[in-house]
């Protein structure tokens, strides 16, 4: 495996936890900037990091960086990503990677211009639990794809200021835990989703505190997805095939799934390591830019033109946009 130069941007949490995982036995994760100097050399002290940036722009400028991961609130992606881009730079951008479908587009027909990767930081597309599933209903004979089921809530305190309620940071469930709902239907059809009902209930910001969404494909699957920030829900998923279905719990992150045939007699699927899903997700990126092919970008432009569709459906923008 090529190993390429990464640099982060973004120092919070997120970070954290992707330079804790790090695979630095297969990439080489060399720099870290803030627009705090001080902060990217604790930063990079703490995480074993050679190089620290006093801004942003000082790590785009670096020859030696080739791959920058972006780690900062989603309405910060679309011009850090366009940055990173122009100057040369590889990107993988936290979820979501931006606010709506036309900053995506941009952003890509960009990366293809420069010939580099642009990719979404979304783990559901990288943990093995995914391809086992589907070998495992193809070498079971299943039958066809029909429905999934989707859910995930969780309980935000009504703080206006916020992160997950402030319409300024990109607030409301769809972006925040909608991204992973829609990623996990996607990562199962072989063709698009499309949109074809939702609601939403608005928080005293304006943004959804909670929303649904049917949807379909052209081959005939049945998509519900339920999201919530109002009270707390599972994050599990249910793949329904003609002769028998799958569950999985936690599946941002799955290694696990229950299969149960029709009558309910069930079996226990593993696969990968939850532990590993950002160092897998790391080997992945790396290899597409090795490849130059991207196979997660349809996927992630579907499920921004879902969301997109739906704040269209709901009248909802964000202070900004046109």
């Amino acid at each position: 495996m090529t190993k390429y130069n990464w640099g982060i941007i973004g120092l919070g949490r997120i970070a954290t936890t992707f330079a804790k995982f790090f695979p630095r036995a297969d990439q080489n994760l060399y720099g870290a900037a803030a627009r705090d100097e001080a902060r990217a050399q604790s930063f990079a002290r703490q995480h074993d990091i050679p190089q620290a940036y006093g801004s942003y722009a000082e790590l785009y400028a670096d020859p030696r960086i080739d791959v920058v991961y972006i780690a900062t609130p989603h309405p910060f992606h679309y011009q850090q990503i366009k940055d990173a881009l122009n100057a040369g730079k590889h990107v993988l951008a936290e979820k979501s990677i931006t606010l709506s479908s036309a900053q995506l587009d941009e952003l890509i027909d960009l990366a293809r211009a420069k010939h580099l990767i642009l990719m979404e930081a979304q783990t559901i597309y990288h943990m093995p639990i995914y391809p086992a599933i589907l070998d495992f209903a193809t070498a079971h004979d299943l039958g066809k794809l029909k429905t999934i089921q989707v859910s995930f809530g969780s309980y935000a305190p009504n703080n206006p200021n916020d992160r997950l309620l402030n319409p300024n940071l990109g607030g409301g469930a769809l972006l925040d835990i909608g991204v992973y709902a829609l990623s996990f239907a996607r990562r199962f059809t072989d063709e698009p989703l499309e949109l074809v009902a939702t609601q939403m209930t608005e928080t005293s910001t304006g943004v959804d505190g909670q929303s649904s969404f049917l949807l379909k494909t052209a081959d005939g699957v049945q998509v519900t997805v339920a999201l919530n920030l109002q009270a707390k829900m599972p994050k599990q998923g249910t793949v329904a095939y003609e002769r028998g279905f799958f569950t999985l719990d936690q599946y941002p992150r799955a290694d696990n799934a229950i299969f149960a045939t029709p009558e309910l007699k069930t079996q226990l699927l593993s696969a990968g390591d939850t532990t590993a899903a950002l160092a897998t997700e790391v080997r992945d990126f790396a290899a597409a830019v090795t490849s130059g092919n991207n196979p997660t970008l349809p996927w992630t432009k579907n499920v921004m033109d879902i969301m997109t569709a739906a704040r269209a459906e709901w009248g909802f923008k964000f202070p900004g946009e046109k």
